[in-house]
């Protein structure tokens, strides 16, 4: 425990050293850092990635980065490109990679920088620049910024309309869907999803397609059509399983866990909330697999409501302890709107099981999460 402690603390002062320009020393702490854990190893990539960028180390850069930028494509034009369109390229990568370890926040900084450098007349990189405003969108979905979601959207549409880009339109499509959903705009959200999934299988992207089936699902779920959101997730399942997706499989499972939750089929979601914990088991997503234990956490807490006594309260203090895992991998992202929802639940199960002082703590760090979120936004 003691030399994961001491790991932590010389990643916080590398992170604080790179933060203020000092990125030879960043690296020097850096490089002395030796973990087996994998989630350091991938944030100790990511921050040496940082500092040879800062640096303008472009093969060092790259070379830390590849392994978290698994599905992105290749970019590298670096012999035809000027020294700042080589800058714009490198921040757009280290922003993928910050987003690929959930780090939403610190994504949304190397976007806004990348978009900066990428105004200079002199820089045409089409591309990036659409890429980038579209990823910056992203993050604000992941912090709970919803309507700077749907700007920066429509923003990457129209440089798409300009430059006559089209690979690019799906995904943006896919999050104006999204961004629409959490804005209880369903009738946008659906014909943007709808024109996304369309896309998609156009281009047999059978990933992207499981991913917009979910999607979808959870538009119907939102609006109470329980039969359409349970076709979409069925559907998304199917095809996740056959591509062999963990990571979609796990959140298939438990997206009908809910969707079994609101139909009151208790026994049923208590069985896909064990597939979805099954298949857990091979995902290395910590976002995911928090929103997975934060629905887990939802269903034992039906289940205490409707037992007595002794098992009522045993019910609910393992719906306390799923919400602490939830709690637990979201604590390593900076996904805002996910944390708050996690502590709106925990603080629910805290009340009904009498501790009211731990159910407060839960209310103030889901209002203090959320509020730090806007707070950046400005």
């Amino acid at each position: 425990m003691a030399h994961t402690t001491d790991i932590q603390m010389m990643l916080y002062r590398a992170r604080l050293l790179l933060e203020e320009g000092q990125n030879e020393a960043a690296l020097a702490s850096l490089e002395q850092i030796h973990t087996q854990d994998e989630k350091q190893q991938r944030y100790v990539a990511y921050l040496l990635g940082w500092g040879y960028t800062q640096l303008k180390r472009w093969d060092d850069a790259i070379r830390v980065l590849s392994p978290l930028l698994e599905h992105v494509h290749d970019m590298d034009q670096q012999e035809t490109l000027i020294e700042r369109e080589r800058v714009a390229l490198y921040l757009l990568r280290l922003g993928i990679a910050a987003v690929n370890l959930s780090h939403y926040e610190d994504a949304s900084q190397h976007f806004s920088m990348c978009l900066k450098f990428l105004h200079d007349r002199r820089v045409h990189l089409p591309v990036v620049r659409i890429q980038a405003r579209y990823s910056l969108a992203m993050t604000c979905i992941m912090r709970g910024l919803y309507t700077a979601a749907i700007r920066n959207y429509e923003d990457a549409l129209r440089l798409c309309r300009h430059y006559e880009e089209k690979e690019e339109v799906p995904h943006i499509y896919y999050g104006l869907c999204d961004a629409y959903r959490h804005t209880g705009d369903f009738i946008s959200a659906c014909t943007a999803g709808q024109e996304a999934l369309r896309l998609y299988q156009e281009r047999s992207n059978r990933a992207m397609e499981a991913r917009m089936h979910h999607m979808l699902g959870q538009i119907r779920f939102q609006i109470g059509d329980f039969r359409d959101a349970a076709d979409h997730y069925t559907e998304s399942l199917a095809i996740a399983t056959s591509h062999n997706s963990p990571t979609m499989i796990m959140l298939n499972c438990a997206s009908l866990a809910d969707l079994r939750l609101a139909e009151s089929r208790l026994d049923e979601a208590k069985r896909y909330c064990q597939l979805a914990l099954e298949n857990m088991e091979r995902v290395d997503n910590a976002h995911m697999k928090g929103s997975a234990y934060c629905i887990v956490g939802k269903v034992v807490h039906e289940d205490a409501r409707q037992a007595r006594d002794t098992q009522k309260r045993l019910l609910l203090e393992e719906a306390v302890s799923w919400f602490e895992k939830a709690k637990e991998q979201l604590a390593s992202t900076q996904a805002y709107a996910d944390m708050a929802e996690v502590y709106e639940y925990w603080a629910s199960a805290l009340e009904e099981l009498g501790r009211v002082e731990e159910a407060i703590e839960c209310w103030r760090f889901g209002y203090e999460v959320l509020s730090h979120a806007h707070q950046e936004a400005k």
